[in-house]
């Protein structure tokens, strides 16, 4: 009993060392983050394995269980090691890269191998981005001199906050061509649904035109043996045709006529052009209602043929948004509104002539809250043109002179306003979305003969914003010749 009872427990002991040994020759080899300054090793008779990651021109204090004869370092332009003493050595940061140092005691034993990562210190930069952006959840990490952003944020623009920051941060600024750096930067962020805008542009444009003319113009000619005398005092201003006219022969030799002209032409032109477009944020989108006018680009004599080229007028929209934080929105615009005239046509031959064409244009890029407006060009103009002409002399005699002159005035007024309105939109059912057409409906055949309407009574259903109760009969919108 006592022989069992011994190789028991003798068996038992053997256990007890061979677990003990084996805890002992395996070593966990914990990570310590760049926050711990200080790193003190227990006394051990196994190498001692630790993993620290230290940031650039960051240092570290190595706290040995015994002394240390030599030290042997991977690379020293990653990390640099200064013994203070025989079992306390200081580890700074130096370079971003991996390297291990290793310690040996009097027999040239290890004692510890210290595996160093120099990475970024991102502890400030995730500060900063909890701080300055607490809607968002930004994770920040070190690998191999990189940045890694992961997370989620709520736009697009928010993410490109995010790199520049984090760009600037490693790199120390931009680089020498003034471009941002982003090449140790690992973008894994990902953001809500992207933002819808739809951009409103109002053009209003209003023309006041004043035209007179008033006196008379004389034109005779008088022959004096072979001598031909001339008199003439057209206006060279081309404004309309004129009121009334006289003329009379004469004899003797004098030959000529006269033109009464008064005439007085006011004249007022609205312009107005509301186009409205929709874009994700960050793409962009056009948008054209008009046509396109021909013009010749070229010529071919050999078989007589006119190339003719198209140019698009009318009114157009191209608009690039970017929603930013708190409900802003950056956009880059262009819009137009063209029209062909005749006015500054020019004739090349008698089979072709070129049009004008009539431009208000403009090219900007603003900041604006979803529903605000602002104005993005403004324009005050007034041309005036005044001209005498008449016969030297007579014309300027007192009250009769009337008779020799003639006198044109043109006067032309123009504003023009272009405003803009963004907003943010989201999707609606299709029920709640008006369309021009609604309720339209064409006129019989009888209401369109006898009556003279183009299209039936409609809009006076229950979903119209009229009470019915406050009418009596048939009512609604009606159209007429």
């Amino acid at each position: 009993m006592v022989n069992l009872m011994t190789s028991k427990f003798i068996k038992n002991s053997l256990t007890f060392v061979m677990v003990s040994t084996l805890a002992a020759l395996i070593q966990i080899s914990p990570t310590y983050s760049a926050d711990d300054s200080y790193i003190k090793i227990k006394n051990s008779n196994t190498v001692v394995t630790r993993t620290v990651n230290l940031g650039k021109d960051k240092t570290i204090i190595i706290d040995l269980p015994r002394n240390a004869r030599d030290i042997l370092i991977g690379n020293p332009e990653i990390a640099e090691v200064v013994a203070r003493s025989a079992r306390k050595s200081y580890v700074i940061g130096k370079k971003h890269g991996t390297t291990n140092i290793i310690y040996f005691d009097a027999r040239n034993r290890r004692i510890a191998n210290i595996i160093i990562n120099i990475e970024p210190a991102v502890a400030a930069l995730a500060n900063l981005f909890a701080t300055k952006m607490p809607n968002s959840k930004i994770n920040v990490e070190a690998l191999n001199g990189n940045i890694v952003l992961s997370g989620r944020v709520n736009t697009a623009s928010q993410v490109g906050k995010a790199v520049s920051i984090a760009s600037k941060y490693i790199n120390k600024g931009a680089s020498s061509e003034g471009k941002l750096d982003t090449k140790n930067v690992i973008n894994m962020l990902t953001y809500n649904a992207r933002e819808q805008v739809m951009l409103k542009i109002s053009i209003v444009e209003m023309q006041r035109n004043s035209v007179k003319q008033l006196g008379i113009d004389l034109s005779a000619t008088m022959g004096v043996g072979s001598s031909i005398i001339n008199f003439n005092n057209s206006n060279p201003f081309k404004l309309g045709s004129a009121s009334g006219g006289a003329t009379a022969g004469l004899t003797g030799g004098l030959l000529g006529g006269s033109v009464i002209k008064a005439l007085e032409q006011i004249g007022v032109v609205r312009t107005l052009a509301e186009p409205t477009l929709t874009a994700i944020s960050g793409e962009s989108a056009n948008f054209l209602a008009g046509g396109e006018y021909p013009i010749p680009s070229g010529y071919d004599s050999d078989t007589n043929t006119v190339f003719v080229e198209y140019k698009p007028f009318g009114v157009s929209l191209t608009f690039t948004p970017v929603v930013l934080d708190r409900g802003r929105i950056s956009l880059k615009i262009k819009t137009e509104v063209s029209e062909v005239t005749t006015d500054g046509a020019i004739t090349i031959s008698k089979d072709i002539s070129l049009p004008s064409v009539k431009v208000r244009r403009t090219t900007t890029t603003v900041e604006l809250p979803s529903g605000g407006s602002l104005v993005l060009a403004g324009l005050i103009q007034e041309s005036t043109k005044k001209t005498i002409a008449g016969i030297p002399f007579f014309k300027d005699i007192p009250i009769l002179g009337t008779l020799f002159r003639s006198v044109d005035f043109i006067n032309s007024e123009t504003e023009l306003v272009i405003i803009a309105t963004p907003y943010i939109v989201d999707p609606v059912a299709e029920e709640d979305i008006a369309r021009p057409d609604a309720g339209f409906k064409v006129a019989d055949d009888f209401s369109g003969s006898f009556m003279g309407q183009i299209n039936a009574l409609y809009g006076g259903d229950a979903s119209g914003s009229a009470n019915q109760e406050s009418f009596t009969g048939d009512f609604g919108f009606v159209g007429s010749e």
